[in-house]
């Protein structure tokens, strides 16, 4: 089997490094080459963990990125190649809108994942398909995707079911509270991922409007008339993972039971979903997976959902790879751990 082959943007980022390791695993698709602001040292002095990876040629120099564009044309000459853009928010746009320029017709044959916020929302999302595959189709032979947001994935999949069949009532707010890993604030270290500040404490941050707060309500596909959204994001005393609950008001009355089966029909075809039925989701089953598990509950007037997601996988770079495989044709869970660490 012919592998496609995939270059990686921003090679030394935390998410870059975990695509790179479920890359590792992938039957169809190898890595081609990964670049960085300076191309400085190898993708193993950049992830350590990567340097027993041989499939990556982890030992091989990364390049800069302003070499990026000329092995993408070449790749390009001899058939189709993908790109993962792994950067920071607001450095994605310039660096794709650079290769676009150099590439000219040859990005036709170009697939691109962004896992940046840069194109998910319109206008300069227009043209990009948005990446959350249990909610929003994702075609093969889409070329270009943003994959969605962490916070975001978990909202989506706490409150489209209820939303898209017409259980909620949009005279009250939805409210979602979520609680993220050390991981979320990304590889450089930070004054609030210092691990004395991290350990043992939990604290609310962007309580005035999230970033994904917003690209929910740009991208949830409700129908008219949909609650208004108020959500809360926390840092947490761990590293990986999202825990989402999300209360959303009733417009009727209605069982846990109807409730769940709203849920299971919503996802029974998704590989990466699963709907609990007499526990709640906990961190330590999904960690490490690309799987999102879900349980739902009334309890008076109020929808509970709760969530949890590795932000890392699920919520970054295995969305990404999830995105790719559909786009390519490929099976949706290759390369992709359905199965959490447990611990």
């Amino acid at each position: 089997m012919t592998r496609t082959p995939v270059f990686v943007a921003g090679a030394r980022g935390l998410l870059a490094g975990e695509f790179m390791r479920l890359l590792a695993q992938h039957s169809g698709l190898a890595l081609a080459a990964a670049s960085s602001r300076s191309g400085e040292g190898t993708l193993a002095d950049a992830h350590p963990h990567l340097s027993g990876a041989d499939a990556l040629c982890p030992h091989s120099p990364l390049l800069p990125h302003a070499e990026l564009a000329s092995r993408l044309g070449t790749a390009l000459e001899q058939g189709s190649a993908a790109l993962l853009l792994a950067m920071n928010h607001g450095e994605t746009a310039p660096l794709w809108e650079g290769l676009l320029a150099k590439l000219g017709a040859a990005a036709d044959r170009l697939t691109v994942v962004d896992l940046s916020a840069d194109f998910r929302l319109p206008p300069s999302g227009d043209g990009w398909h948005y990446g959350l595959p249990e909610l929003h189709a994702m075609p093969k032979g889409a070329q270009r995707i943003a994959a969605a947001g962490c916070f975001a994935t978990a909202m989506q999949l706490a409150i489209v079911p209820a939303a898209r069949a017409g259980l909620l009532d949009a005279a009250h707010p939805m409210i979602a509270h979520g609680i993220t890993g050390s991981s979320g604030s990304g590889a450089q270290a930070k004054p609030a991922t210092h691990h004395p500040h991290r350990h043992d404490n939990l604290w609310a941050y962007a309580w005035d409007g999230h970033r994904h707060e917003e690209e929910v309500v740009a991208t949830r596909n409700f129908p008219d008339g949909a609650p208004p959204l108020h959500f809360t994001a926390c840092s947490g005393p761990f590293s990986r993972g999202i825990h989402l609950s999300a209360a959303l008001p009733l417009a009727h009355a209605l069982t846990t039971d109807v409730a769940r089966e709203t849920y299971a029909a919503a996802f029974h075809a998704s590989a990466c979903v699963r709907i609990l039925e007499s526990e709640t989701p906990q961190l330590r089953a999904v960690i490490g997976s690309n799987r999102a598990d879900l349980a739902v509950g009334v309890r008076g007037k109020m929808l509970h959902v709760f969530v949890a997601l590795d932000n890392v996988v699920k919520g970054g770079a295995g969305q990404g790879l999830q995105c790719l495989n559909l786009a390519l044709g490929l099976p949706e869970t290759s390369g992709l751990p359905v199965a959490g660490l447990g611990c």
